[in-house]
C-alpha cells in the first residue's frame, strides 16, 4: 500500500469535491442510502466474517463490531437525516460598506480529513458522509476488526460517487491495518488537513505527540452521574439504567455514580438492586462496601479501587461513591472525568445551575441520561466524533464544525487610503 500517492490522490480531489452543488451532493447520498438497503445481504455477511475473525474479541469490541438490520436502518436513516440538512456551504453572511465595498464570510470544505477509528463499520459511514455533505475528502482508517465491513461499505461510497462522474478517490479507505501507517500519515501534513482519532488513550496520545497537521481529539469517556439530594425518584432509575445500558460500549455510557450521601439509606438498595438485576457489575467505594454486600450479596459487588475513579469502562460495569454535596461532586467530577459527557439528576434549580455552570464537560445533562451527547440526539444527523477540548469546536462535530471560511472582499477599483 503506497500511502503517499494515496494521500497525493485525495488532495487532487478537493477542488471537485468544493465545487459541488448541494443537489449533487445530497444525490450522492441518497444513492449510498439506497445501495446500502439493496445489498445488506452482503454487507451483513461481510460483518459475520468479520465476527468469525475475530472470536477471542472482548464483548464490549463485539458489540461495537456486529451489524445486524436494525442497525443498518439505523445508519440508512443517518444518511437521510444527513440530506435534509441545509447546506453547510451555503452563505448569508454579507454586507456592503458605506463605500460600496461588499464583504461576505463564505463557508468552504476544510479539504482532507483522516480520520483514525476503530470496530465500529457506523463510524465509516457517517465520516464519509458528512464529508461528502460537507464538500470534504475523507481518508479512512478503521480498525483491522472490521476490515471486511468497512472495506465493502467503502465500496458502496465510491460507487455512489463514480456513478455521479466523482472521482472516487475522494473517499479511500486504507486497507492495509499496519500500524506504521498511522504514524507514516500523521506526517503528511502536505496533503492531509485534518486528523480525528476516534479511539482510546493510546491512539489519542499518539495522535497528540506525532500529529503535524491540525488533530481533534475525541473519544474517552468517563461519565458521571451525580444524584442530588433532591430529585424525581420515578425518573432515577430509568436515567441511571439507560445512561448504563442503552449502548454499554460507546464513549457517553455511564461509568460513574456520585450518590449524595443524604439520600444513601433510601436510594442504595433500590440502586444496587436494580443493577445487580440487570447483570452490572458494581464497583462500590470501600467505606459502603460491607453495607452493600449486605443489601445485595451477588458476586456482582465488588469493592472499588482507586483505579476504578476515572475508569472508561465500556462495559457491564459501574463505580459508585457517596459525596457530602454538590461541590464534592463536582470536584471529583473535575478531577476524574476527561470532558466528554457528565449529568446531574436533581429537583433544585440552584444546583442544577451550579452543575452546568461549573461541570466543563462538551455536554452537561440535566435530569436526562448521558447517552445524549450524540449528533444524531442534537440535530446534527450524525457526527464525525465528539470533541471532548475546550478550544472550538467542542462536543458532536456535525457538517458546520468540519467547515472553515474564508473572506470574499468584492469592490469596485477600491483601493485602501
Amino acid at each position: 500500500m503506497n500511502l503517499t500517492s494515496i494521500c497525493k490522490s485525495a488532495r487532487k480531489c478537493t477542488i471537485e469535491m468544493g465545487l459541488l452543488s448541494n443537489l449533487k451532493r445530497n444525490k450522492i447520498l441518497k444513492e449510498i442510502s439506497e445501495n446500502l438497503k439493496k445489498q445488506e445481504s452482503l454487507i451483513l455477511k461481510a460483518n459475520a466474517k468479520d465476527l468469525s475473525n475475530n472470536r477471542k474479541l472482548p464483548i464490549e469490541q463485539k458489540e461495537r463490531l456486529v451489524l445486524n438490520s436494525q442497525k443498518l436502518k439505523s445508519i440508512i436513516n443517518s444518511i437521510n437525516n444527513i440530506r435534509k440538512l441545509n447546506d453547510p456551504l451555503l452563505s448569508n453572511e454579507k454586507y456592503t460598506r458605506n463605500d460600496g465595498l461588499v464583504i461576505k464570510k463564505q463557508p468552504v470544505p476544510i479539504g482532507v480529513i483522516a480520520a483514525i477509528y476503530e470496530s465500529r463499520p457506523n463510524v465509516t459511514i457517517d465520516i464519509a458522509c458528512l464529508s461528502i455533505k460537507s464538500g470534504n475528502v475523507t481518508i479512512l482508517r478503521g480498525g483491522k476488526e472490521s476490515l471486511q465491513t468497512n472495506l465493502l461499505l467503502t465500496k458502496i461510497i465510491r460507487g455512489a460517487l463514480k456513478n455521479n462522474d466523482i472521482n472516487p478517490n475522494a473517499v479511500q479507505y486504507l486497507k492495509d491495518p499496519n500500524r506504521k501507517y498511522i504514524s507514516e500519515m500523521l506526517s503528511m501534513d502536505e496533503y492531509i488537513d485534518l486528523v480525528i482519532p476516534r479511539g482510546g488513550k493510546e491512539l489519542v496520545n499518539n495522535v497528540s505527540k506525532n500529529a503535524k497537521m491540525r488533530a481533534i481529539f475525541g473519544g474517552i469517556g468517563v461519565s458521571h452521574l451525580f444524584v442530588d439530594e433532591k430529585i424525581d425518584e420515578k425518573s432515577l432509575l430509568p436515567i441511571l439504567e439507560n445512561a448504563k445500558t442503552q449502548a454499554p460500549s460507546v464513549c457517553n455510557a455511564l461509568d460513574t455514580i456520585l450518590l449524595h450521601e443524604k439520600q444513601q439509606n433510601k436510594l442504595l438498595p433500590k440502586i444496587i438492586n436494580h443493577f445487580i438485576g440487570l447483570g452490572i457489575e458494581m464497583r462500590i467505594q470501600p467505606k459502603l462496601f460491607q453495607n452493600a454486600k449486605k443489601i445485595n450479596s451477588s458476586r456482582l459487588i465488588k469493592k472499588a479501587a482507586d483505579n476504578d475513579w476515572g475508569q472508561e469502562y465500556l462495559n457491564l460495569i459501574v463505580s459508585l461513591k457517596t459525596v457530602s454535596s454538590i461541590e464534592e461532586a463536582i470536584k471529583h467530577i473535575d478531577k476524574h472525568s476527561y470532558g466528554h459527557t457528565d449529568g446531574i439528576i436533581s429537583d433544585i434549580a440552584k444546583n442544577q445551575k451550579i452543575f452546568t455552570e461549573k461541570v466543563n464537560s462538551s455536554a452537561v445533562t440535566v435530569n436526562a441520561s448521558t447517552r445524549f451527547n450524540d449528533g444524531g440526539e442534537l440535530g446534527l444527523g450524525a457526527e464525525i466524533a465528539i470533541s471532548t477540548t475546550k478550544v472550538s469546536p467542542r462536543g458532536p462535530l456535525g457538517l458546520s464544525e468540519i467547515t472553515s471560511y474564508k473572506w470574499i472582499i468584492k469592490g469596485k477599483g477600491h483601493i485602501r487610503s
